[in-house]
């Protein structure tokens, strides 16, 4: 399955693996009700914004989501954006959230999540793979051996590179469920 995406002057694809947690790693999604209220929270984050939410799992003390952004976005305005809705609602909705024992404040100076977030880009190739192509492409002798329309078409050397890859062991990088 493809996740490229054309766009009227790109095409591509820009898939991200987040996780955050809400502040001194309180385990406030062991609350059932909590949870579904940060789910819904997150996909209506998405839905707002044109992201596309490819896989999420809220944990007792940490989220990850696995995104899809358009060009024009970045990790940081996503991770803002799906950190100031779903705080500012479950606030709202649940204002117990900012008390822990009577008189103690549960998340000092009323912020959900902690500042840090952890990201990686997540594609459908390898650094291996695109520095083959490259080094393919930039090489005049080995684009014309490859790339040579003399004698019929021949299997794009990359395809090739890439098909040899998936013959190997298939690993699941992530477990969302």
């Amino acid at each position: 399955m493809t996740t490229e995406i054309s766009f009227s002057h790109a095409c591509g694809e820009s898939n991200f693996h987040l996780v955050f947690s809400p502040k001194y790693r309180h385990e406030i999604f062991e609350d059932a009700e909590l949870k579904k209220a940060c789910e819904r929270s997150l996909v209506g984050t998405a839905t707002a914004y044109d992201m596309t939410i490819r896989a999420m799992k809220v944990c007792e003390d940490h989220i990850h989501l696995f995104i899809a952004l358009r060009p024009d976005q970045s990790v940081s305005w996503a991770v803002h954006k799906f950190k100031g809705r779903a705080a500012h609602e479950l606030f709202t909705t649940y204002p117990w959230l900012k008390v822990g024992r009577v008189g103690d404040k549960r998340f000092w100076g009323g912020h959900l999540w902690s500042e840090g977030y952890f990201f990686r880009s997540v594609g459908s190739t390898t650094n291996e793979a695109v520095d083959f192509y490259i080094k393919v492409s930039q090489d005049k002798k080995m684009r014309d051996k490859y790339y040579s329309m003399v004698g019929g078409c021949q299997e794009d050397p990359y395809v090739t590179f890439l098909k040899k890859q998936l013959e190997g062991p298939q690993t699941t990088l992530y477990d969302f469920n």
